[in-house]
C-alpha cells in the first residue's frame, strides 16, 4: 500500500472527499426510502446529492492546484460558496472535463436552500395556476429519476477518481505526525485572519 502524503492540501482534499462520500451514502439510503417518497423529502435527499457534488468538486479543485499555496486554494474554494458552476470550472484534477461540465450544466441553478420546504415550494411550485413561473422544473429535474441518477453517477465517478490519491498508510513517525498537526493548526489560524 502506498504512503499517504502528509500535507495540508492532501488533508483538505481528504476531508472534502470523506464529506462527498458521506453525502452520497445518505442520498443512497434516503432516495427511495418509502416514508420519504413525497416531493419535499425527495428534494431534501437531492440536496444531499448536491452537497456531495459540491464536496467532490472541492476535492478536485484542491488536487488540481497542488502546486499553489494551500491558503490561496482554500480561500478560493471557500469563496465559491455553494456555487457548483464555479467549483466545476475550478476543478482541474481530471484532464477529461466531462463530469465537471455535466455537473455545471445540470446543477448551477440549484441552491442548497431547497432543503427548506417553503423555499422548495416557492422554487418549483410558485403557483398552481402558472407552472411556467417556476424557477426550476421539478418534473424535469428532481422528479425525473434518470436525471437524478445521472448526477449520482457523475458524483460516483469523481469520488472514484481520487481514491488512489486519498488512501494509504500514514507514517508511524510521531515527529512527522506532530509536525503535520502543527502545520494544520497554523493553516487553520491563517485562514481565519
Amino acid at each position: 500500500m502506498d504512503s499517504k502524503p502528509l500535507s495540508v492540501m492532501h488533508t483538505l482534499a481528504d476531508h472534502f472527499h470523506r464529506d462527498a462520500l458521506d453525502f452520497a451514502a445518505r442520498f443512497d439510503l434516503l432516495w427511495e426510502a418509502a416514508p420519504l417518497m413525497h416531493k419535499m423529502a425527495r428534494t431534501k435527499s437531492f440536496v444531499d446529492l448536491l452537497m456531495g457534488c459540491e464536496c467532490a468538486l472541492k476535492c478536485h479543485g484542491i488536487f488540481g492546484h497542488l502546486k499553489e499555496q494551500p491558503r490561496d486554494v482554500y480561500r478560493r474554494i471557500r469563496g465559491f460558496g455553494h456555487r457548483v458552476g464555479d467549483l466545476a470550472d475550478y476543478a482541474a484534477f481530471l484532464d477529461d472535463r466531462t463530469h465537471y461540465n455535466h455537473l455545471k450544466d445540470q446543477l448551477s441553478e440549484f441552491p442548497v436552500f431547497l432543503r427548506y420546504s417553503l423555499d422548495a415550494y416557492e422554487t418549483f411550485f410558485p403557483s398552481f395556476l402558472d407552472r411556467k413561473a417556476a424557477d426550476l422544473n421539478y418534473s424535469q429535474t428532481i422528479g425525473n429519476n434518470p436525471w437524478v441518477l445521472e448526477i449520482r453517477a457523475s458524483l460516483e465517478a469523481l469520488n472514484a477518481s481520487v481514491e488512489g490519491h486519498i488512501g494509504g498508510l500514514v507514517t508511524a513517525d510521531l515527529v512527522e505526525l506532530l509536525a503535520h498537526e502543527k502545520e494544520m493548526h497554523e493553516f487553520a489560524e491563517s485562514c481565519l485572519k
